[in-house]
């Protein structure tokens, strides 16, 4: 009997961004299939849609409007906590250089928790402190906050070389050519691409 190899998955994200958050809740029912392995990487979303030519759906005032409502659906369908962080009002980037840091199983925890912590309104990412207020929460090592590595714009050009114009962003490896699936809408499709290889 051959033993079936793991397929590889680039998740990549940003704190900031409410959709990476409603898809990372989804992806222990992939490695639970025994099938697929995540690897978690923080990007520089601002940056990445300014390279790529994108807008920030907040700029646009129906697409805003739009994505607020569009959001509680899907958070009422997945069935996850969801409260609405306005965007620009506060800055990921010091807990994604702590998630860069960390090995794979330790930055999905931290990740996890951190997206849980913020997007269910746990923590209020707006008030000074916040980030040593999610440790708490989650019990998370004291010794991780003291973790930093500026990789960064590295895995954004990274990212963005891989087509993404935005997050959640999943590049699948297989056997033939990367496949490319971009939103929470995506993952069922990403679920068939997993089967069917």
């Amino acid at each position: 009997m051959v033993e079936q190899q793991l397929k590889r998955i680039d998740f990549y994200f940003d704190f900031i961004s409410p959709y990476s958050y409603l898809a990372a809740t989804q992806l222990d029912q992939f490695s639970e299939s025994g099938q697929v392995e995540f690897n978690w990487i923080p990007v520089n979303l601002p940056k990445l849609i300014k390279l790529s030519g994108n807008r920030p759906p907040g700029l646009i005032k129906n697409k805003a409007l739009y994505s607020l409502r569009d959001l509680k659906r899907w958070a009422d369908y997945l069935q996850v906590p969801f409260k609405m962080i306005r965007p620009g009002t506060f800055d990921s980037r010091p807990a994604l250089r702590i998630a860069a840091a960390l090995d794979s199983s330790d930055r999905q925890r931290f990740s996890l928790g951190l997206f849980e912590a913020l997007w269910s309104g746990d923590i209020d990412p707006r008030e000074e402190g916040w980030l040593e207020r999610v440790f708490e929460l989650k019990c998370f090592p004291a010794d991780w906050h003291q973790l930093t590595i500026d990789s960064l714009n590295e895995d954004t050009e990274a990212a963005l070389k891989a087509g993404a114009f935005g997050v959640p962003t999943f590049i699948l490896h297989g056997e033939g050519r990367p496949e490319m699936f971009f939103g929470v809408d995506h993952l069922d499709f990403l679920a068939r691409a997993v089967q069917k290889g």
